[in-house]
């Protein structure tokens, strides 16, 4: 996968969504690399949970419309919504968003969605929805952390990224066949036990 330089380059949000109706699935903001009034949007403030659950339903709507020719996951959206520029793909049963300001260059929002979608692709086996990635909720919040550190982008390889999160060896990786990855431990996923049961209950909660 051809990279551009992430030098400095910077997101401010990555948001997982229902596609049925926008529930939030999963989010993770990183508000402070950026100016103060860039987190006041007309639902608020975006340090409060409620305005940004209103936020995400409505980036949703709007993704729904601008949209509405994707028709796999393998294509790519790009819009905009108050201050933001945002990158959106499609799944089955859930959209994913990758928010950064006006000043972000789109094309490295565009590899930092391909490089979660491609990791997410190799490690569910091309089944990407709710089921999978709840059962997956460990990897997928790795996946997150390897891409970006408080924001700042680091790797958008998913090659790197799927080794890290599986903490196998780069050359391990064949993206192609997406073999079944290892376990990483029992005590290492019971640090994610709680998260993971918060995520089925907001799952169920939204059935």
């Amino acid at each position: 996968m051809s990279q551009l330089s992430t030098s400095l380059s910077k997101i401010f949000g990555i948001i997982f969504v229902r596609s049925q109706d926008g529930t939030r699935l999963y989010s993770k903001y990183y508000p402070q690399l950026f100016a103060k009034n860039l987190l006041r949007v007309p639902e608020g403030v975006l340090t409060n949970i409620d305005v940004q659950k209103q936020f995400e339903h409505n980036i949703w709507e709007k993704g729904k419309r601008v949209g509405a020719r994707l028709t796999k996951g393998s294509e790519t959206e790009i819009f905009q919504y108050c201050q933001f520029n945002i990158v959106m793909k499609a799944f089955n049963e859930v959209h994913l968003f990758v928010l950064g300001d006006f000043e972000e260059n789109e094309i490295i929002l565009s590899q930092v969605i391909n490089g979660i979608y491609e990791s997410l692709n190799h490690i569910t086996k091309e089944h990407i929805n709710k089921k999978t990635l709840l059962e997956n909720f460990d990897q997928v919040i790795i996946i997150i952390d390897e891409i970006c550190d408080q924001g700042i982008i680091i790797t958008i390889d998913p090659a790197i990224i799927i080794a890290r999160a599986t903490m196998r060896d780069t050359e391990a990786i064949n993206l192609d066949k997406h073999e079944t990855t290892g376990s990483s431990g029992g005590a290492f996923s019971s640090v994610f036990a709680s998260a993971k049961r918060t995520f089925a209950q907001q799952f169920m909660g939204s059935s």
